[in-house]
């Protein structure tokens, strides 16, 4: 809709429907938010009219706080059509306050968002210069705002409208008459005690003698780098090299703190008020810049650009810890590293899943000697079994399968089995180990766990098989041993 013609919100009310907005045009002719409609339409015959959605104003606010975050980390909303940006320590970046306050006009401009800005020392005088000061109001540097808001309507310290009523009726009109009037007389004029506070509370804030953080959407991150470009980027090519710029910096940062990524999200805002957000996990603490790029780039070829990307910011979301690693020296020294490396490049596939490792438990008994843990969790310095342990087969079946065994006597090994039913002569045998029961698992079991006695048998092909004896014949009122296979060398 032009600009020309005039336009207002409307919403129920009272008596009707009544505005809720109105655009410039429909203000120049003499329409306020709050008369009836019918009124306004008699004013203006040719008023355009829709219905106010306050759940669409707050997400599309939302949005615009989201994508406000290519200045600041910290952006809190000001309901129903401000945002508050702390731009301490960032302005710099931008070249300056009045940098930055152009390039956000400019920026909400080109969205076709009429927006006033003002800076100041403290979050409430920067609210209330923007929303009741003069288009392009000078900056105002800290300590200065008492003299800033002298001239400002009281309306400007954000007072309830009873509030507003009993001061104007006592005939204080604007924040620098607050000044120099005693509390006490001041608190004598509010018949309700709150009422009074929070116009001290208010005014204490705004003048910078009490001190209230801002609650930003996100809590800014410790380990954060932002970027911005002159002209949006509309290639991916100079996306990727924006990321390899931004994860270089932040890096950096880690190096220095001596913590690694965790948990990346790398932010792109684009030119048309929108942003994308791309994430990623590793599976163990990381501070190398090009592994952060090598994780994220393969995800950006399939964000959508739109009409370019203009900033961008990185953040490590979570980290931990760096341990020291010694990667010169030895060409084995880095393979813990580029290990981990390649999980996290497998899992960041569109098509991956989470690497999960096989990791030696302290156990044993075969089928608890082992567990499957996700690769984060596992260490990489796998050691070998230790020497007193016998070699363990190449393959350990889930389940131990019972064969048929005839042997030449009780307790020795077997000279022939069936398995599977095929009937296999052994050749050769070795053994037995023995290994116990756990005793202190037994309580739980459906049946006592019994003893058993391996051997590693070979059968007239050359196969090599892992059979074991449950159970022993000199034990009294227990059923005859049986026989399995567990595991195969072949």
């Amino acid at each position: 809709m032009s600009a020309h013609v005039p336009f207002v919100l409307v919403m129920p009310g009272a008596r009707g429907l009544r505005l809720a907005a109105c655009n410039d045009e429909a203000r120049a002719r003499g329409l306020q938010p709050g008369e009836r409609l019918a009124d306004a339409r008699a004013k203006v015959p040719d008023l355009a009219s829709a219905v106010h959605e306050p759940a669409e104003d707050a997400a599309s606010l939302l949005r615009m706080a989201r994508w406000a975050e290519r200045w600041s980390p910290w952006v809190a909303m000001d309901p129903p059509d401000g945002l508050l940006l702390d731009v301490t320590g960032v302005a710099h970046l931008f070249g300056g306050e009045a940098m930055l306050r152009a390039d956000m006009a400019g920026r909400f401009g080109r969205l076709n968002v009429t927006a006033r800005a003002g800076l100041a020392g403290t979050a409430p005088a920067a609210r209330a210069i923007a929303r009741y000061g003069q288009l392009g109001s000078p900056i105002v540097a800290e300590g200065a705002e008492r003299t800033a808001l002298a001239t400002l309507p009281v309306e400007a310290l954000d007072l309830d409208a009873d509030t507003v009523t009993t001061l104007r009726r006592a005939g204080l009109k604007r924040i620098g008459q607050l000044y120099d009037v005693p509390r006490a007389s001041l608190a004598r004029r509010f018949r309700a005690k709150e009422r009074h506070a929070r116009l001290m509370e208010r005014l204490d804030e705004s003048l910078g003698l009490i001190r209230t953080p801002l609650s930003p959407l996100s809590p800014p991150m410790e380990f954060a780098v932002r970027h911005a470009v002159m002209e949006p980027l509309m290639s991916h090519d100079g996306v990727l090299a924006m990321l390899e710029h931004l994860s270089a910096a932040l890096c950096l940062k880690l190096t220095r703190a001596g913590e690694g990524a965790a948990h990346v999200e790398l932010a792109l805002y684009r030119a048309d008020g929108s942003r994308a957000v791309v994430q990623a996990g590793l599976s163990r603490p990381s501070a190398r810049a090009g592994h952060l790029v090598r994780l994220l780039a393969p995800r950006l070829e399939k964000v959508d650009l739109g009409f370019g990307v203009d900033a961008a910011s990185l953040r490590a979301s979570e980290t931990q810890a760096l341990a020291a690693v010694q990667e010169a020296l030895t060409r084995e020294a880095g393979a813990a590293t580029e290990l981990a490396e390649l999980a996290d490049r497998i899992a960041a596939r569109e098509d991956g899943a989470p690497v999960s490792v096989t990791v030696p438990v302290a156990s044993r008994q075969p089928e608890r000697a082992e567990q499957v843990k996700g690769f984060g969790e596992a260490s990489t310095e796998f050691s070998p079994p230790p020497p007193q342990i016998p070699p363990r087969p190449v393959t350990l079946l889930d389940r131990p399968e019972e064969i048929q065994v005839i042997a030449s006597v009780p307790d020795g090994p077997p000279v022939r089995f069936t398995w599977r039913h095929v009937a296999r002569k052994v050749l050769k045998a070795s053994g037995p180990e023995r290994i116990a029961p756990d005793w202190w698992r037994s309580g739980h079991a459906p049946r006592p766990p019994r003893t058993r006695d391996y051997y590693t048998v070979e059968d007239e092909t050359g196969r090599r098989y892992w059979i074991y004896r449950e159970g022993l014949y000199e034990e009294q009122d227990q059923p005859s041993p049986d026989w399995f296979v567990h595991g195969l060398f072949e």
